[in-house]
């Protein structure tokens, strides 16, 4: 970012507010606008077996800490949760939990985590621990149903047979409910909510043998699933799963597809947004990004319900079963960790609450331990280190009442942002949609950089073959073609390339599936790990015959370039055939451009007697604090009193303890200002 970005957005604060009126907010505690949703409450756990999904290998003994001790939660030797744990939880009034965890589903067969204690070597967290755990915190339990742990025929007698044992009445006819009534629980959990699988469009990682479904066949696995699930409990609610990401593409093959050929079937769509991707900017240029994010979610949320009202006819709620910060790696921060990750989050919240977004519930990722958790805890369930995020969560916990009741705002300043992947520009007073703006010519082909076993020909760039001979590697990405920045893009402007191509796979061994998945990816020609901005269009190893493929990249506004790889993934047994590409084209398309977002953002709620009422405010103006109007109506406030978070640094990743703060009412409106890039929440008693 250049110096006149950096200054633009503070010239553009200042201008739009110049000569304005007070920023107002108005709260009407006699209009209420619908119950607060526990379940936009939720966090994750990962409590199961975590060899061959990440960076650990099957022959590593399996992990403790996930399957006997529930990623912190239990206690094995006193066969409980800890104590200090579930009260912390209910603190920050966590109203679901996910189980068994991400990825972690890849790999889980429940019947390991089920049967007498004595007789499960390891798994001494299962599916009745972690039913007794929902039950003492008082949370909702979701489950996430495998997609990979058996071949796909498998999957839904292996699934039915989980339903049996959670919900079905416990006689002979349902042996499994029967065995849950010998082992100790002779009710019926009736959990209701099922995912069907996690992030399914990415196959299974590591796991031997590689399964990766195209979205054809998760959509039949989901139809064939849900069929067998509901034959032994028509209430149970099932997700559909979509692609994962920045939530900037909802309208993609994947999501379409299975949308369009499963999404009868389903009662709700599970999507995860991880955005904005941070990776090299600095604390400021980081800050801004995220306090911009909020105004583009809403309606990234709504263009995911519009789509499957047009695919499936019905209105299908939202689980965000996962959403954090887009940034995994800790170099030059542990952006997910810091202040600016916890402030943007804790303004998620706010969007996951209000009613006309559709939210069946949210689930932070993640509250304790593992790579992403905001507080850490020892085996003796003590908490050992708090992250910054964690009291954005406590506070709405403490500041947050039974019935959410009208809240307006006026007068609020606006700001610009630049873009930055998973972020569209933020500028002027009014939306402006993608054009397009021609096609980009790639230059020559090349197999330069190729590993031993692959082979790439080329009759210009459109006609494309690839060879594999037997390739035995995990993975490989190399770069075959260049697409300088299209010189009608002016610089510091986003946009996109629309990849669209025909191609088919050719297995040596007629028959033969590959163990890996082939497809075409685009990235940043400065390198994934400064820019943290690529794509990629897969399934090719699935396409027998010519099958049309389509994939969005959406390109930074500084960047020089972009470079075409080859994406081999996954491959557990020699890879032998050949991909045929044709028709390769990167039609040019204009990024959207968002409004200036508001600065002051707030959602208010009212206890279930009425007798206290609740605000809470996001300043998201990155560098000046901001005065407004408090009014209060159709409630006589006695007294006024709250907590306000704020930090000098956006990047620490120590914990931000709140600043009490104390307000007084004047006839019901009155003046409060709220410092730079803070929440306050304030708390009103009659």
């Amino acid at each position: 970012m250049n110096a006149a970005q950096l200054i633009l957005p503070a010239l553009c604060a200042a201008a739009l507010s110049l000569g304005a009126a007070m920023p107002r907010i108005t709260v009407d505690a006699a209009k209420p606008v619908g119950p607060v949703n526990p379940l936009a409450f939720g966090a994750n756990i990962e409590a199961a077996d975590d060899r061959g999904i990440f960076d650990r290998p099957f022959s590593a003994p399996i992990n403790p800490h996930g399957v006997a001790q529930g990623e912190g939660t239990w206690d094995p030797a006193a066969n409980r949760p800890h104590p200090g744990i579930v009260r912390k939880l209910r603190e920050m009034r966590i109203g679901m939990l996910r189980y068994p965890g991400g990825c972690l589903a890849h790999n889980y067969n429940w019947k390991q985590a089920v049967g007498p204690l004595s007789e499960r070597k390891d798994w001494k967290f299962g599916i009745d621990e972690y039913i007794r755990l929902c039950r003492e915190l008082d949370a909702e339990p979701i489950i996430t149903m495998t997609d990979y742990a058996l071949p796909a025929e498998e999957l839904p007698k292996h699934m039915a047979e989980l339903v049996e044992y959670l919900n079905a009445p416990a006689v002979p006819e349902h042996p499994w409910a029967m065995k849950r009534a010998a082992w100790g629980n002779p009710e019926p959990y009736r959990v209701r909510y099922f995912e069907l699988g996690n992030e399914s469009n990415h196959g299974s990682h590591n796991l031997v043998p590689r399964r990766h479904y195209t979205p054809e066949e998760y959509a039949a696995y989901f139809r064939s699933c849900a069929a067998a699930m509901r034959k032994i409990d028509p209430a149970v609610q099932l997700g559909i799963v979509m692609e994962p990401g920045t939530g900037e593409l909802h309208d993609s093959p994947w999501n379409r597809t299975v949308l369009e050929k499963a999404g009868r079937a389903a009662d709700f769509i599970v999507v995860h947004f991880y955005a904005p991707r941070i990776a090299d900017q600095t604390p400021q240029e980081a800050l801004a990004a995220v306090l911009a994010y909020g105004d583009q979610v809403e309606l990234r949320l709504k263009n995911y319900r519009d789509l499957a009202r047009t695919l499936t006819g019905r209105e299908l709620p939202l689980a965000m079963t996962e959403f954090n910060i887009g940034s995994t790696g800790n170099k030059p921060y542990p952006w997910r960790f810091s202040y600016l990750a916890g402030l943007m989050n804790a303004d998620l919240q706010r969007i996951w609450l209000r009613p006309e977004n559709g939210m069946l519930c949210a689930n932070y990722w993640q509250v304790i331990n593992g790579y992403w958790g905001s507080f850490v805890s020892n085996d003796k369930g003590e908490i050992t280190l708090r992250r910054a995020p964690v009291s954005f969560i406590e506070t709405w916990g403490k500041y947050t009442g039974s019935e959410l009741v009208e809240t307006g705002l006026e007068n609020i300043p606006r700001r610009e942002a630049a873009a930055v992947p998973g972020l569209a520009i933020s500028r002027g007073e009014r939306m402006q949609s993608p054009e397009a703006a021609g096609e980009a010519e790639p230059g020559a082909v090349s197999g330069k950089g190729f590993p031993e076993g692959i082979s790439i020909t080329a009759n210009g760039a459109g006609e494309i073959k690839i060879r594999f001979d037997n390739f035995d590697g995990r993975s490989a990405y190399p770069e075959f073609a260049e697409l300088p920045r299209p010189e009608h893009i002016p610089q510091g402007d986003a946009f996109s390339y629309l990849i669209s191509f025909d191609a088919k796979y050719t297995p040596d061994r007629p028959g033969e599936r590959p163990s890996g998945a082939v497809g075409l990816g685009m990235v940043d020609s400065r390198g994934w790990e400064k820019t943290a901005s690529a794509v990629s269009v897969s399934g090719i190893q699935a396409a027998t015959e010519w099958k049309h493929f389509t994939g969005k990249y959406q390109v930074l506004p500084d960047t020089p370039g972009s470079k075409v790889l080859l994406r081999v993934e996954g491959v557990s047994a020699p890879l032998a055939g050949t991909a045929e590409i044709r028709n390769l084209k990167f039609a040019v398309e204009t990024q959207p451009v968002f409004p200036a977002y508001r600065t002051l953002t707030a959602l208010a709620c009212r206890s279930a007697d009425g007798e206290t009422l609740y605000l809470v405010v996001f300043n998201k103006d990155p560098e000046n604090a901001l005065k407004a109007e408090l009014k209060l109506k159709n409630f006589d406030a006695f007294s006024g009193s709250g907590v306000v978070l704020t930090g000098e640094s956006p990047e620490t990743a120590a914990d931000t303890r709140p600043r009490p703060v104390t307000v007084t009412p004047v006839s019901g409106s009155f003046v409060h200002e709220f410092p730079a890039a803070s929440m306050t929440a304030l708390e009103f008693r009659r």
